[in-house]
């Protein structure tokens, strides 16, 4: 028996020697594990999570500028900064935002469901976060805050700029508009009022979106470990926007808008001289001041849904068959080229067929205009005589006219979106996996078939006919004056490179002007000003004369005109959508322009 028990005691001891080496063991490798650890930590990564901690210390935060006006070229502002004040409250402690909110209930007379979201938001709150009390304070409100002594708690009167736009649908086309710029998360964090940056979504605002913005600044906040801000440590200032001053006359922009009276269509008008843009309207219009208002969201939904596509900029986005406006182009260049002189003409019997096909091309008139001259093709427009011309020039030449007068590229103008239209060519047609036809040259030569061109690009060719290309590419900014400057910084445009000749300027130009007087252009009424002019109607259906029975496939109207003296600098370009109205909005546009502006 004293065996076995002898024998039970070193089983239990090996047992317990067993677990002593197990634990001894255990608490070796456990100490080795935190040793390699801590070396870890403080001797490799040391420097990294030093910086890491002060990352956690300290955070940045970013000053916001004030974005730089937009003035017309009068000094009118046409975009600005309208300040907006609101009352926001700093969360020190609970019981004493409470007891601010409690005093701010008491005297705006807050409603209870109000209060009572109010009161959540703080329970929810950390220290030092920042809660809006109350958006938009009018004049009366605020001096309510400082009569009640509000300002002494925990209180203050926020100012907020938003973008506002005076001139409104008028100058839309040109200002464009703005979008709130959605801030980074820790800045959110940081105070969740913090006021947004915007940026430029269309029009001067975009493609100027640097300049106007300015540049941000930067605030070092010190926090504590639980995130809480303590202090500011340094910053670096905001530097606000630039003014930029237009080359658009607001008040003509107004006037345009009353004319148009809702039509959809675009009315260009410029100096051809230097190509400044006196005024750019796409029609009909909208409110860019819409973009920055929730309570116009109803508004905002018009814009984007509407079948009249307020939205899309028909000056330089529209592309339409350019029409009987390129006759002059073509005139000029045929009779520069000796291809015919001026006592070539034709006599139009209202039709013309080529040789022994069968497709019969016809004029505007279908009784036709007997014997016809250049002259006299400009004045009414006869197509039948720009048939012939059209094959006289070719395609190949007529291609690489067009494209000097800026038809199928970009005008260059400064603001975005601008489409290049189509300039047809037998490259062109090849590349649709076509020949190019005969027929192709004949409707080319009036300005159908696959000829494509936007208002600007033909308001460019307008001016580079009235200044026998002598001109600047179209252009909006007259010039950039950044915070500090004394004076604005003008912005140069670049001159035109041309190849095309004028020596029968005179004698287009003077049948131009007969347009308005005897020919297509009689609407337009009786002028003292000397104006060359050309009328053109964009034919969507085929034979489909001026109007259609569905209102959509009605033509489009054209009007192009300059003034051809020394004493106006001025052009006009006009188009109006499935309306045969061009010259009248024209007429009114111009008399309007020189009722302001006499000689």
């Amino acid at each position: 028996m004293q065996r076995s028990v002898r024998s039970n005691y070193r089983i239990i001891q090996q047992d317990h020697n067993k677990r002593v080496i197990c634990s001894i063991a255990f608490f070796i490798v456990l100490t080795l594990v935190l040793v390699f650890r801590l070396f870890q930590l403080q001797v490799i990564a040391g420097q990294s999570m030093f910086n890491k901690s002060l990352d956690n210390q300290f955070t940045f935060a970013t000053l916001q500028p004030q974005r730089g006006k937009i003035l017309d070229r009068n000094g009118v502002v046409i975009a600005k900064n309208t300040p907006f004040f609101h009352l926001d409250l700093t969360v020190t402690g609970k019981k004493n935002a409470i007891k601010s909110l409690q005093q701010v209930q008491h005297a705006f007379h807050l409603d209870q469901a109000t209060y009572d979201q109010l009161l959540e938001k703080i329970h929810r709150s950390k220290k030092n976060s920042t809660i809006r009390l109350i958006k938009n304070l009018s004049e009366e409100q605020r001096q309510l805050v400082y009569r009640e002594n509000l300002h002494l708690l925990d209180l203050q009167v926020t100012p907020e700029f938003i973008r506002a736009y005076p001139c409104g649908s008028a100058c839309a086309s040109v200002t464009g508009y703005v979008l709130a710029q959605k801030l980074a998360k820790d800045e959110r964090s940081i105070n969740p009022n913090i006021l947004a940056t915007y940026v430029g979504a269309n029009g001067v605002e975009k493609t100027y979106n640097e300049a106007l913005s300015g540049q941000s600044g930067v605030v070092q906040l010190q926090r504590d470990a639980k995130g809480n801000i303590l202090k500011s440590m340094s910053d670096i200032p905001a530097s606000n926007g630039a003014d930029i001053t237009l080359t658009i006359d607001s008040r003509l922009q107004k006037i345009i808008e009353e004319k148009m009276d809702s039509r959809k269509g675009a009315v260009i008008v410029s100096n051809p001289k230097n190509g400044e843009i006196l005024a750019l309207y796409s029609g009909p219009s909208y409110d860019p001041n819409v973009f920055l208002d929730p309570q116009k969201n109803d508004l905002l939904n018009h814009y984007l849904t509407a079948p009249q596509r307020p939205l899309f900029n028909r000056a330089l986005t529209g592309q339409f068959p350019p029409a009987s406006t390129v006759k002059p182009f073509l005139a000029l260049f045929a009779l520069d080229k000796a291809l015919i002189d001026t006592n070539f003409r034709i006599y139009d019997t209202g039709s013309f067929r080529y040789k022994d096909t069968s497709n019969v091309y016809r004029n505007w008139n279908r009784a036709g205009h007997g014997n016809v001259d250049t002259r006299r093709a400009i004045i009414v427009s006869n197509d039948t005589f720009f048939y012939h011309l059209a094959l006289k020039i070719g395609i190949d030449q007529m291609s690489d006219l067009y494209g000097q007068y800026g038809f199928g590229q970009s005008t260059k103008i400064d603001l975005p979106a601008e489409k290049n239209g189509l300039l047809p060519s037998r490259a062109w047609k090849k590349s649709q996996g076509s020949t190019w036809l005969i027929g192709d040259t004949i409707i080319t030569g009036i300005g159908q078939g696959a000829l494509l061109v936007t208002p600007i690009q033909m308001a460019f060719a307008t001016n580079i006919l009235a200044t026998k290309g002598q001109t600047n590419y179209p252009h909006v900014v007259q010039s950039i004056q950044h915070p500090g400057m004394t004076a604005p910084h003008p912005v140069h445009p670049e001159k035109i490179s041309s190849d095309l000749s004028f020596k029968n300027w005179d004698y287009i130009v003077a049948a131009m002007q007969k347009v308005i007087k005897f020919g297509t252009g009689r609407r337009f009424g009786s002028t003292d000003i000397p104006l060359a002019a050309k009328t053109g109607t964009a034919q969507l259906v085929r034979n489909s004369g001026r109007e259609h029975k569905v209102k959509s496939l009605s033509d489009h109207s054209w009007f192009i005109g300059f003034s051809n003296d020394h004493k106006h600098d001025f052009a006009i370009t006009v188009l109006i959508e499935n309306q045969n109205d061009a010259i009248l909005v024209a007429r009114d546009i111009t008399n309007a322009y020189f009722d302001r502006h006499p000689a």
